[in-house]
């Protein structure tokens, strides 16, 4: 038995009911039987919607990705493995006009609506002619359009229709480790995929063994600058708790603090909200879009928050710190996406990023070497140029 929707094959999840044998994997979804066919969703792209335009200038080393992107895609599957603020979505824009030129049906794809809704606003802007749709939770009433941003769990709503697919952050929560979400993301696709991220793991690693994939790797942002190298401190909980409020009083900038869980967060900002303009945030919080809005608005000055924060936002001279009480909780991709905040403004691509341990971590080691890594590919490449 296999399940045509999200490729289980495990027995025990089948059910057989009244209309016939199902998957429980994927009910959350939609009841799939196993006899039934899935239909693509069928409709066709207007004509002359590619043209597209930039606020800014592409930097030669992303133009040089994009034009390599749009040639590859072509003929297979392609992995974009670009460092944090590298502009993955301006070097996607290339296929994505060159694939409405040719009137095919194209989404991108990522895990958290507010960054669909952040995409879905740039995307307007940059494909002016297009019909540019937006879903996410609670928000699906409009399915066709020139180009849709999605996020992850609504691809089941588009059984093999995409002839191009960009999966972005595809290393992330909920896409990560989990084989039914990323088979029904697989699946909503009859033509290629770019799969783009700044971090990859063993997960991804396998997912690509099975297809035919071109990496790509870019190592420069555009400012030029080098990615910013966490200062690192150990020590009991109280030390770095005291510590952390030095940091804090003497910082200028905005600042993203972040900590392994919502109580956490809770506790940390009920105790410095007597001291610093602050709020928090967390997935479940009922209040989060407003508090990130308000952050990104400058009423704060510094915020408390999970690893809800740690993709897919870019706030100007935004400075970081990580604490790292809880064991084993952030792992190498997470402390490096969420130093990736740091020194995004092309303006003024500084800022400070720490990392507050209360253990010797393995983690921390590798995402530090990784990013340096980086930084010397980089200079490296520069320095030939130059």
């Amino acid at each position: 038995m296999l399940c045509p929707l999200c490729g289980n094959k495990d027995e025990n999840f089948f059910f057989n009911g009244h209309k016939g044998i199902y998957c429980r994997k994927c009910i959350k979804f939609k009841r799939v039987l196993l006899q039934e066919d899935l239909e693509p969703l069928e409709y066709e792209i207007n004509e002359n919607v590619n043209d597209y335009h930039f606020d800014y200038s592409l930097t030669k080393y992303q133009k040089e990705i994009s034009d390599k992107c749009s040639l590859f895609i072509k003929k297979s599957d392609v992995l974009l493995h670009c460092v944090c603020g590298a502009g993955k979505t301006e070097i996607v824009v290339k296929s994505i006009s060159e694939a409405l030129e040719k009137r095919q049906k194209v989404c991108y794809a990522i895990a958290r609506k507010e960054v669909v809704i952040e995409l879905y606003e740039r995307f307007k802007r940059i494909f002016f002619d297009a019909k540019v749709i937006a879903l996410y939770g609670g928000h699906h009433n409009e399915l066709i359009g020139d180009l849709i941003i999605c996020t992850t769990h609504q691809l089941f709503r588009y059984y093999k229709t995409f002839d191009l697919l960009i999966l972005d952050e595809v290393d992330a929560f909920p896409l990560n480790n989990n084989y039914e979400l990323m088979n029904i993301a697989l699946n909503s696709c009859k033509g290629r995929i770019i799969f783009s991220t700044a971090t990859l793991n063993d997960f991804i690693d396998n997912i690509l063994k099975e297809r035919k994939v071109q990496e790509l790797k870019l190592t420069i942002r555009p400012s030029l600058k080098p990615l910013i190298v966490p200062k690192t401190f150990y020590g009991p909980i109280l030390f770095l708790h005291i510590y952390l409020l030095i940091i804090l009083k003497r910082m200028k900038n905005q600042c993203i603090i972040f900590v392994s869980s919502k109580s956490e967060a809770k506790t940390l900002h009920m105790i410095f909200k007597r001291f610093l303009s602050c709020a928090y945030v967390y997935a479940e919080l009922q209040e989060r879009n407003k508090n990130i809005r308000d952050f990104k608005e400058k009423k704060y000055q510094f915020i408390f928050a999970t690893s809800v924060l740690e993709r897919g936002i870019t706030i100007k001279d935004v400075n970081v710190i990580i604490m790292n009480i809880h064991k084993d909780v952030f792992k190498k991709e997470n402390l490096i996406q969420m130093l990736g905040r740091v020194g995004r403004n092309f303006s003024n691509p500084y800022g400070e990023a720490y990392i507050l341990s209360a253990y010797q971590n393995q983690d921390i080691k590798l995402a530090i070497e990784e990013i340096k890594n980086a930084n010397e590919l980089s200079l490296s490449l520069l320095s030939k140029e130059n």
